[in-house]
């Protein structure tokens, strides 16, 4: 199957371009998962707080998505319990950030997500 080189998604046979990074394709398994680019570690002694709230259906996806526009960044965030939320039907996912990275994680949400016109319709 092949992959793409940046996120390391793969695609079915016949795909030639990756649809989120927009960069061709290369042939065969991604590498192995400790080659892939590591998320920012959460200091084990931070205190964490909430950034936000996401609910819905689509609320563990839209959790994701601002905490990869708040890695890209380098401000490290936490879902807590993500993996049991892929599993548990949960309406409310929250997100947290250190303290200290509150008021930038803010900031940098709402001129992402909150913007209009820069959402899909």
């Amino acid at each position: 199957m092949p992959y793409c080189p940046r996120c390391y998604t793969e695609y079915v046979e016949d795909t030639a371009e990756c649809e989120d990074c927009r960069v061709p394709l290369e042939p065969g398994e991604p590498p192995e998962r400790k080659a892939r680019p590591a998320l920012l570690e959460m200091p084990r002694d931070a205190k964490l707080v909430r950034v936000r709230i996401f609910s819905g259906p689509t609320a563990l996806l839209d959790a994701d998505l601002a905490r990869n526009i708040l890695q890209a960044q380098g401000i490290p965030s936490f879902i807590p319990g993500e993996n049991s939320l892929e599993l548990l039907p949960v309406l409310d996912v929250p997100l947290l950030v250190r303290e200290q990275d509150l008021a930038k994680a803010e900031a940098m949400l709402k001129s992402y997500l909150d913007t209009p016109g820069l959402t899909p319709a």
